[in-house]
C-alpha cells in the first residue's frame, strides 16, 4: 500500500470523495435490493450488495489513509484506530460471494467484477506494486458506472415493479380505509384513509391495543349488523365498516375496512323518499278509485230514480186523472189496470242509451282522478255487445290508472254493416316486462268470449287491449256466439 503514498494529494482527495459518494449510492441500491420480491438468490444477492458497500467504504478509507500517509482506518464515532490492510481481506469475501452468484445465475460477465474485487485484496495489491495506483483509479471508475446504472434501474423498477414499498404506497393511496389488527390487539398496518376516518370520529389512531376499537365504532353506527356497520364519518361522507378474519404473513389477524358508500346511501335515501311518495300516491289512488265507484253508484241511482219517476210517475198521473174524472166505464178501467200492471216490466227492460251512458260516466269519473279517457268511434248497435265493450273499457281504464300510472287512455271503437265490431284500448303508462294475469285480464277475456269476440293483450309499447267481433254472416260465427242473458229476458222468465 506504500506505493499509494506517492500519488498526488489532489488526486487522492478526488478519489476519496468519489468513493464516499459511491458508498452512499451503493447503500441506497442495497436498500432497494432488500425491497425486491421474488428475486432469484435473494439472500445471496443482498449479502453481495452489502459486501460491495463495505468494499467502497474500505476504498474510501484507503484513499484517505494514503492521503494522510497513515495506513490506518480512523472511526471518528469511537476512539478506535484500525489498520486498513487486514480489513481489505473483506474484498476476498465479496469476491467469493460474487463468484458463487455469477456461476449460479450463469452471469459470466460478472466474473470481471469478481476479478476486480480479488485484485483489491492485500496480496494482489502487494503483487502489483506501482500498478496499485492504477487499480485504485480503475476501481473508482468501474463502480462509478455500476452504481449510476443500478440506481437508474432501481428508479425505473420502483415505478413499474411491485415491491413491499410500492404495496404500502398503493394501500396508502386507496380511498378505502384498511387496517390489520393481530389477535393480541396490535395494529399491524393502518392506511391514511382509515386513519382519517377514525380521526373524524374522534377516535385515537396511535392504538396500543385495538381490541376494543370495534365496540367504539358500534357506538357511532346508525345501522349495525354482524361485522357490518354503517357510520356517518362526517356530514358529507358515509362509510361501511366491515370486519373479517384473514391471514397476514402466515399470521391470523382481523381486517377492518372502511368503504365509502356515500353515493349508495344517498341513492337509498332517495329511493326511500320515492317509495314513501309512491305509497302516498297509492293511497290517493285507492281513495280516488273508491270515489269513482261511489260516483258511478250515485249516477246509477240517479238514472234509476229518473227512470222510476218517468215510468211510475206517468202511470200514477193517468190513474189520478182517471179518478178525478169519475169515469166508471169498464173499457177505461181495463186500460188503466193494464198500464199499472206493466210498470214492473217497463222498469226491468234495459234502456237503449245505458252502454253509451256508462261509457260517458267512465270518462267523467276518471277525469276526477286526472286520467283523460279519449273515445273515438261508436259503440256497436247490439246493446249486449255494447255493454260488454263498456265493461271491458272500464276494466282496461282501471288497470291503466292503477297499475301503469297512465295519464291518457285512448279508446278506439270500430264497426261495420255486417255486425263486426272492434275495440282497442291503449294508454301512455309504464310498460311491464311481462304480462302477469290476475283477475282483470281473465275477466275481460271471459266477457269477450261470451259475445263471440276474440281478446288479446300486447305489451307494446304502448300497452294495448284489443277485442274483435267477427261479422255475423261468416259461417260458424253466429252459432258460436252466445249473448249474455239480458234483464229483459230474465224479466220474462
Amino acid at each position: 500500500m506504500s506505493h499509494l503514498y506517492a500519488m498526488r494529494s489532489s488526486a487522492l482527495m478526488l478519489i476519496c470523495v468519489l468513493f464516499y459518494l459511491l458508498s452512499a449510492g451503493q447503500t441506497i441500491h442495497a436498500c432497494f435490493t432488500t425491497m425486491q420480491r421474488g428475486a432469484a438468490l435473494r439472500r445471496l444477492g443482498i449479502a453481495y450488495e452489502v459486501a460491495l458497500v463495505v468494499h467502497l467504504v474500505l476504498a474510501c478509507a484507503v484513499a484517505n489513509s494514503a492521503m494522510e500517509n497513515q495506513g490506518v482506518f480512523i472511526l471518528w464515532l469511537h476512539p478506535v484506530v484500525l489498520p486498513v490492510v487486514p480489513l481489505l481481506w473483506a474484498n476476498a469475501v465479496a469476491a467469493v460471494m460474487g463468484g458463487i452468484r455469477a456461476v449460479r445465475l450463469h452471469r459470466w460477465s460478472a466474473l470481471a467484477e469478481v476479478a476486480l474485487l480479488a485484485c483489491c485484496t492485500p496480496v494482489a495489491i502487494g503483487a502489483m506494486g506501482q500498478g496499485s495506483q492504477a487499480l485504485l483509479a480503475v476501481d473508482a471508475s468501474y463502480f462509478a458506472a455500476r452504481v449510476a446504472a443500478t440506481l437508474a434501474f432501481d428508479l425505473h423498477d420502483s415505478k413499474t415493479s411491485v415491491s413491499r414499498l410500492s404495496i404500502v404506497d398503493a394501500l396508502d393511496a386507496l380511498p378505502e380505509g384498511v387496517m390489520w389488527v393481530s389477535e393480541r390487539g396490535e395494529v399491524l398496518f393502518m392506511n391514511d384513509a382509515m386513519r382519517g376516518s377514525l380521526t373524524s370520529l374522534g377516535l385515537a389512531t396511535d392504538l396500543a391495543d385495538a381490541r376494543g376499537l370495534w365496540g367504539r365504532l358500534e357506538s357511532h353506527a346508525r345501522q349495525a349488523a354482524h361485522d357490518r356497520l354503517i357510520i356517518e364519518t362526517d356530514p358529507q361522507t358515509v362509510r361501511l365498516f366491515v370486519r373479517d378474519a384473514v391471514a397476514l404473513r402466515n399470521r391470523r389477524c382481523r381486517r377492518i375496512m372502511a368503504l365509502d358508500v356515500t353515493e349508495e346511501a344517498t341513492l337509498n335515501a332517495r329511493l326511500e323518499s320515492v317509495n314513501r311518495l309512491l305509497e302516498a300516491a297509492n293511497e290517493e289512488l285507492r281513495a280516488s278509485m273508491l270515489q269513482v265507484k261511489r260516483v258511478a253508484e250515485e249516477e246509477a241511482v240517479m238514472r234509476m230514480r229518473t227512470r222510476v219517476h218517468d215510468t211510475v210517475g206517468s202511470r200514477l198521473s193517468i190513474l189520478h186523472r182517471y179518478l178525478e174524472d169519475g169515469r166508471e166505464d169498464p173499457q177505461t178501467l181495463e186500460k188503466v189496470t193494464g198500464l199499472l200492471s206493466s210498470i214492473v216490466d217497463d222498469l226491468a227492460e234495459p234502456s237503449r242509451p245505458a252502454a253509451s251512458a256508462g261509457l260517458a260516466s267512465i270518462c267523467n269519473a276518471f277525469s276526477l282522478v286526472g286520467v283523460e279517457v279519449r273515445v273515438t268511434g261508436e259503440l256497436p248497435a247490439d246493446e249486449a255487445v255494447a255493454c260488454v265493450f263498456a265493461e271491458i273499457v272500464l276494466e282496461a281504464v282501471t288497470n291503466a290508472a292503477k297499475h301503469a300510472q297512465a295519464a291518457h287512455v285512448d279508446v278506439r271503437l270500430g264497426g261495420g254493416g255486417h255486425g263486426e265490431a272492434s275495440l282497442v284500448v291503449t294508454n301512455d303508462g309504464g310498460v311491464p316486462d311481462a304480462i302477469v294475469e290476475g283477475t282483470g285480464i281473465p275477466g275481460m277475456r271471459q266477457m269477450a268470449t261470451a259475445v263471440g269476440a276474440t281478446f288479446s293483450v300486447s305489451v307494446g309499447p304502448p300497452f294495448a287491449v284489443e277485442v274483435t267481433l267477427p261479422p255475423r254472416d261468416v259461417p260458424g260465427n253466429s252459432s258460436e256466439r252466445i249473448l249474455p242473458e239480458t234483464q229483459n229476458e230474465r224479466g220474462h222468465q
